[in-house]
Formats: C-alpha cells, sequence, structure tokens
C-alpha cells in the first residue's frame, strides 16, 4: 500500500470502510444499528404526514421530471434514488424526534442513503447493519476530527448535513461494493459538497428539515461519482488551502480523533434516542419539569415563573418566547416547558399547529426566560428555578438527559416510542410487521422488502401477497 495515501485520513477511513465484516462487529453494536434502524424508520413515517415533508416530495418530483424505484416513506410514490433519499431525510428530521450524538442526527442521514442504495442493489440485511454501522461510525468521527460538534456550531455550520454526508457516502459506497481508492474518492466528494448553516434559527425555516436530505444525497451522488471512476481529493482532510478542516474549522481540528480506535471503538454508542419531540438542548430541561409534576404534583396554575439558566448556547438557540411555526416551538425552552406544564408531555401532540395556539400554553411561555448563567459551559445542562405562586423556589438540574447513550431509554420505551410514530401511517397489525422486519433484518437476504413495507400500498391484504408479506 502506497504509504503516503496511507497516511490520510480518508484513506484509513476507506479501508475501513471496505474492511469491515459483519462477523466483527460487537454484540451490543449489532443490537445498536437495528435500534437506530427501528427507530429511524418510524420518526421518517411520522415526518412523512407534515406540511413541510409533503413540499418536499413535491419539490423533489418536480425537479426530477417522473417516477423512479426508489420509495418515498409513508406514500404509495417513487422517484429516483438521489431525489428519494433526500425526500425521506427531511422526512426522519421533520418532528425533530430522531436520533442524536452522532454527527448530530446521524440516523437522518445515513440510513435514508442506506436502505435506499441497499434497496437498489438488493443488499442483504446483514450488509445493512453494516453500512449503518460504518455510516454512523464515519459521520461522527469526521466530526470528532474537526474539533467536535461546537467546533462547528460555533462557526454556523448545522453538522448534520455538514458532517452527515461522509456517513451517506461511506454507507451507500459500502453497499455498491466500492474498493478502497474509490471508496476514499467518495468520501472525498462528500466533502466537496458538505455545506448546512444554522441561519434558519431567526425564522424558523424549513431549511433545517432539508438539511439532512441534501447529506444523504450529497454521499449517495458521491458514491455513485466514485463507483464509475470519477476523482476526487484524496488529502481533502489535510490539505491546508481548501481542505476540509481549514476551510470549515480553522484553527479548531483535532485530526487524530477522526480515526483513533477505527475498527474497535464503534461511535454508534455514543448515539441517543429522543424521548421529546424538541431539540435535544432543551430535554434535561423537560426532565425536570415532568419529574416536579410526577413527584411534587405541580401543575400550570401552580407556577408564577420558570427560569433556565444556561450557557450563551441556551439564549441564543433556545431563548426564544414567541413561537410561529412548529420548528420554532420545538427549538423554544419557554414553549416547551410551558407546554409540558400544561399537558404533561412534549411529544408529536404538543408541537403540531393546533398544539401552538392554545392560550394557556402560549401565556404561560411569556413567564419562562432563558439567562445566561456563567458556570455553564456550552455542552453542559442548565438549571431550572420553578417558583411557585405560594412563594417557594424549586431549583433542579438534571445532568443527562433521558435518551442520552449514558441515560438510554429502555427496549420497551424504544419499542413504544416506534409503535407510536409508525402508527401516524399504519395500523397495528402493519406497523408489527415492520418492526419484525427490523428484528430479523439480519437473516434478510435481500433487504428490499423491509424497504416496500414502508409504502401504504404494500399494507392492502393484495399487495402482501404479491410481496410474499405475511
Amino acid at each position: 500500500m502506497d504509504a503516503a495515501r496511507r497516511a490520510t485520513i480518508s484513506a484509513r477511513m476507506a479501508d475501513y470502510a471496505v474492511g469491515l465484516r459483519y462477523e466483527e462487529l460487537p454484540a451490543d453494536v449489532r443490537e445498536l444499528a437495528h435500534f437506530v434502524l427501528l427507530d429511524t424508520l418510524g420518526c421518517a413515517l411520522a415526518g412523512s404526514t407534515t406540511e413541510e415533508v409533503g413540499l418536499i416530495r413535491r419539490a423533489m418530483a418536480a425537479a426530477s421530471g417522473g417516477a423512479g424505484d426508489t420509495t418515498l416513506w409513508g406514500t404509495a410514490d417513487r422517484l429516483p434514488l438521489p431525489m428519494a433519499v433526500l425526500a425521506n431525510g427531511a422526512a426522519v428530521h421533520a418532528r425533530e424526534i430522531d436520533d442524536f450524538g452522532g454527527c448530530a442526527h446521524s440516523g437522518s442521514v445515513v440510513i435514508p442513503a442506506a436502505l435506499g442504495t441497499a434497496a437498489r442493489v438488493g443488499a442483504s440485511g446483514r450488509e445493512l447493519l453494516t453500512a449503518i454501522v460504518i455510516g454512523y461510525d464515519i459521520a461522527k468521527r469526521v466530526m470528532d476530527g474537526g474539533g467536535g460538534y461546537l467546533a462547528f456550531k460555533e462557526v454556523g455550520w448545522h453538522s448534520t448535513s455538514t458532517c452527515g454526508g461522509f456517513g451517506a457516502a461511506a454507507a451507500a459506497g459500502r453497499l455498491l461494493g466500492l474498493d478502497a481508492k474509490r471508496m476514499q474518492w467518495a468520501i472525498g466528494y462528500a466533502g466537496c459538497n458538505a455545506g448546512g448553516t444554522w441561519a434558519f434559527i431567526p425564522e424558523g425555516a424549513m431549511s433545517k428539515r432539508v438539511h439532512p436530505g441534501f447529506a444523504a444525497q450529497n454521499g449517495v451522488v458521491s458514491a455513485y461519482l466514485a463507483a464509475n471512476g470519477v476523482t476526487a481529493p484524496e488529502s481533502l482532510f489535510e490539505a491546508e488551502w481548501g481542505g476540509y478542516y481549514a476551510t470549515y474549522v480553522p484553527g479548531k481540528a483535532a485530526p487524530e480523533s477522526a480515526t483513533e480506535g477505527l475498527g474497535t471503538d464503534f461511535r454508534i454508542r455514543l448515539v441517543g434516542v429522543k424521548p421529546y419531540a424538541a431539540c435535544r438542548g432543551i430535554h434535561s430541561s423537560l426532565d425536570v419539569i415532568l419529574a416536579l409534576r410526577k413527584t411534587r404534583g405541580i401543575k400550570a396554575s401552580d407556577v408564577a415563573k420558570v427560569t433556565v439558566r444556561g450557557s450563551r448556547t441556551h439564549v441564543k438557540q433556545l431563548g426564544r418566547q414567541a413561537v410561529q411555526t412548529a420548528l420554532d416551538a420545538q427549538m423554544s425552552l419557554p414553549y416547551s416547558i410551558a407546554v409540558a406544564l400544561e399537558t404533561g408531555g412534549a411529544m408529536m401532540d404538543q408541537y403540531t399547529a393546533e398544539a401552538l395556539r392554545r392560550p394557556n400554553v402560549l401565556t404561560l411561555a411569556q413567564r419562562v426566560t432563558v439567562t445566561h448563567e456563567s458556570s455553564v459551559p456550552d455542552g453542559d445542562e442548565p438549571y431550572v428555578d420553578v417558583d411557585l405562586k405560594n412563594g417557594e423556589r424549586l431549583t433542579e438540574r438534571v445532568l443527562v438527559a433521558r435518551g442520552d447513550c449514558t441515560n438510554p431509554l429502555s427496549e420497551a420505551e424504544l419499542v413504544e416510542k416506534f409503535r407510536t410514530t409508525a402508527g401516524l401511517v399504519f395500523d397495528a397489525a402493519h406497523v408489527a410487521r415492520i418492526e419484525k422486519a427490523v428484528r430479523e433484518i439480519a437473516n434478510a437476504e435481500n433487504v428490499r422488502l423491509l424497504d416496500e413495507l414502508m409504502c401504504p400500498a404494500i399494507a392492502s391484504t393484495a399487495q402482501r401477497s404479491r410481496a410474499g408479506v405475511a
């Protein structure tokens, strides 16, 4: 092997992505791959019912000029693979309930690219699971090599999009059977087309939903370019002029983190599953509020005001009181705390257009403020002060929110979440079919059936019979 090539980050990533075998995956990593696949498919089905995703599907259909062979999850429609993975990635992210802790939201990028490509080529379930593990690993490692989530965020990059495409490229490339050289090019192309900024925050723009789709599409197209011999930079991460790290996170990179423990330290282990349909930075505060409701019997009518004392990011990103859109609400500590106090929940029903018009919630949100606490650095959880009308002040802080990899949801909770999200599209019997297919995916010779199960048409008796589904 050429020593100069072997020294580059992308070459080491490519060798890993090409060489990893399902049999080498530890049992817990295999289980996690099943869990994130199940959770992501449920998130996609829930997101497929939103107005935003309907608009995105319509745009992709118009751009493609006709039907294709890749399922638009949650619908009876199909589009060409690059257009479909964009729409499916957006659907996964649309309700803000997709997984976190990878490149931010790895599932919304990697799994649409992986399952779409796997269904196209007729890959086995084990190949799909291996590609998912690789994709999650590469996406997170690229972000870590750039200094981590906050390094990208401080500059203004939305790492789900900026880093996720690398994972999608690696997953798709693995499923296309790329050799190491072409896998390196696929990774190079993912960097050439990376993007996605936080400019959506002030306006609550729909572009946040599209970012994972862009990254999934980027990865798939990158893999196909490489597969057909279109070369890409092999020193993408190391180049001083135009290099990925030098351009996107100048002065912040820690390149050794990108390959440290590669092949043994599977970073899918760092992924968490969301119990709430809101930005992850809000979750520990929701844990506080819902625990106080449960243990102290506190009701919204008991509360005079709430103060969240957190990092500058909490104030800048999550401090808005007035909300106009679902995205506004999902990125708002005041709204989320108010709706949790009022309803006892913070899941999909609390972030619908109808929910955003509840006067009691909107009035209470005006009494929730987010302030800077100098002792809370970016990345740490905030303090929550709840002032009751009887004059009592309750101060709580949850250091690790529910759903984190170190405070995970139980398998029963994860399955219940899937049944709830998938149940927005399918009846219980068909939801059970998808669940069974995911549980047994490692034994599947061809994953196309799982992709087909994400289509409402296949839920009919006649369609199931033709597809060979019990």
